[in-house]
């Protein structure tokens, strides 16, 4: 099925995909039935669970308990659906909305480092497919991104973009979706992205609305982590503010298994997942 799909490694010197990231400590998560860790795999712990249905004074909460919560920024705001003939949200009763023009939602710090195996999430519905590259999630180091899950303007698809340095310029691995373009109808219920690192396997996988879209592997013995806060909305570094409705945000380390993904993609929601 990956014969549709591509993997592309961006920066000079570049051969292979493969990540030797460290690993990463903490303490286990016991997450629904049949997602045991194999032998050499790092145990899932969630670390963040945003379901974005409020944010009382500007603060998204987290439904893991102690987890660090969204903060809203610039005209970043939850749309809450009180009329069953309104629009209605991308999950449940409420989303986060975000006009492109310098609005975002942050954690003070990371949830998840990239410098270990990990999985981020989130359901997004781009506004419109234009010629702006926009993030929906990324996670910046001081100068690049560890990690940046886009809609990239050039290609019109998906796409998960590492980089292997803390370093403007540095090297790039660019995984694209190949087969469906974005959902952008305005009544529709966008698509849902999630990547997943796996530290052991040596493999970054890309999923889109629950299926696997392709996987990377390749080595970087730069292993670095990421120093800021989850971005929902933008590139800390870049800019690329996203336009659109964004729900659903989820991050924990270690490997979510493709039925763990699977069920992340449902429209209604998983608090327990």
């Amino acid at each position: 099925m990956h014969d549709r799909y591509r993997a592309a490694f961006v920066g000079l010197g570049a051969v292979a995909l493969l990540f030797t990231f460290g690993a990463l400590p903490g303490a286990a998560y016991a997450v629904g039935q049949g997602h045991g860790a194999r032998v050499g795999e790092t145990s899932l712990s969630r670390e963040g669970y945003w379901p974005l249905e409020e944010a009382p004074g500007g603060i998204a909460p987290n439904v893991e308990p102690e987890g660090l919560p969204l903060t809203l920024n610039g005209d970043a705001w939850i749309y809450h659906n009180e009329d069953i003939f309104g629009d209605p949200a991308l999950v449940d009763q409420g989303d986060l909305r975000l006009d492109g023009d310098g609005d975002w939602a942050a954690t003070s710090v990371a949830p998840v480092g990239g410098d270990g195996s990990f999985t981020l999430a989130a359901r997004a519905r781009l506004a419109a497919v234009d010629n702006r590259t926009q993030t929906v999630l990324s996670l910046p180091g001081s100068d690049a991104d560890r990690i940046v899950i886009r809609y990239q303007a050039a290609s019109g698809k998906w796409e998960v973009v590492v980089s292997a340095k803390d370093k403007a310029n540095a090297q790039q691995v660019v995984i694209t979706e190949e087969q469906a373009l974005p959902n952008d109808d305005p009544y529709g219920m966008g698509d849902h992205l999630a990547v997943v690192f796996d530290a052991p396997a040596d493999e970054l996988r890309f999923y889109v609305n629950g299926q696997l879209a392709n996987t990377s592997t390749a080595v970087d013995t730069t292993s670095w982590t990421a120093s800021g806060g989850l971005q929902v909305g933008r590139s800390a570094i870049r800019g690329e503010y996203f336009q659109g409705t964004v729900d659903e945000v989820r991050a924990y380390s270690g490997v979510a298994n493709p039925t763990m993904i699977s069920q992340m993609a449902a429209l209604t929601g998983v608090p327990d997942l």
